[in-house]
């Protein structure tokens, strides 16, 4: 199927760009790197610790406090060079990979995405 060629075709030029090359490398330097997988490692469970907090309305534990918290190890990460080259590259590939799935969108269905058609688009866009 001519579709599906295409898809692997699009899909090996992916692997080629230098925005998914980037991202690998980034990767990898960050999983080699324990100061790095550390500081994310303490987002994600200061990040499950708010969500509990705020769904148990636990009045012993200070959501604003949580949140300080939060915002400092996302300070934290943006300062480390590993950390910062890391996300800089994931936002980089997921702009990429959005504005493949809106031409592919706009392809099939004629329509951009925009906030009045979101069901268009699979509610992939930014317009929720």
């Amino acid at each position: 199927m001519d579709v599906l060629i295409k898809a692997k075709e699009l899909g090996e030029s992916l692997a080629a760009s230098p925005v998914v090359k980037r991202l690998r490398s980034a990767e990898t330097a960050l999983e080699a790197d324990d100061r790095g997988m550390s500081l994310l490692e303490d987002q994600r469970l200061l990040q499950m610790e708010l969500i509990k907090a705020t769904r148990e309305k636990n009045a012993e534990v200070d959501l604003k406090d949580i949140k300080d918290m939060l915002l400092g190890k996302q300070k934290e990460i943006d300062e480390y060079p590993l950390t910062h080259e890391y996300m800089e590259a994931k936002a980089e590939f997921d702009d990429l990979m959005k504005n493949i799935n809106d031409i592919i969108t706009f392809a099939v269905t004629g329509e951009a995405c925009s906030p009045s058609k979101c069901s268009s688009c699979g509610g992939g866009c930014s317009h929720q």
